[in-house]
């Protein structure tokens, strides 16, 4: 098991080093309702929850397995108000210039004061 880990990591890593940053969605679709299936949703086995789980993070699993830096913002959103997120993703070691590329995106397309709607029971939060 390991040596196919460090097999991984060191494949993904030599495939990313001639880039800077390497961008990918953070999730295949847009946020999911919170009526999505969960371990404690009735008539969900573990193997469907697992094809679900995987497919949802099939950008972010290879990055939590070989290590290097990354991080996802919510740069921009769906018609219904909904975040999009992207993943940056650097090389190994190259910490800064994730931080530095995430904090000019920040500024150029700021997201902090964007809400989406979020419903709680029957209504949304507020009313």
């Amino acid at each position: 098991m390991f040596e196919a880990q460090r097999k991984v990591r060191a494949d993904v890593g030599e495939a990313i080093n001639g880039f800077d940053i390497l961008l990918t969605p953070t999730l295949p679709c847009t946020a999911l309702p919170h009526s999505t299936r969960t371990t404690l949703s009735e008539g969900v086995t573990i193997d469907q929850f697992r094809d679900q789980y995987q497919s949802l993070y099939q950008f972010q699993g290879v990055f939590n397995i070989t290590g290097q830096p990354s991080v996802s913002l919510p740069l921009f959103h769906d018609g219904e108000g909904m975040p999009i997120g992207i993943q940056i993703v650097a090389r190994f070691g190259d910490e800064a210039t994730l931080v530095r590329v995430a904090r000019d995106l920040e500024q150029a397309l700021p997201w902090s004061k964007r809400r989406p709607p979020v419903f709680a029971g029957r209504g949304r939060i507020g009313e």
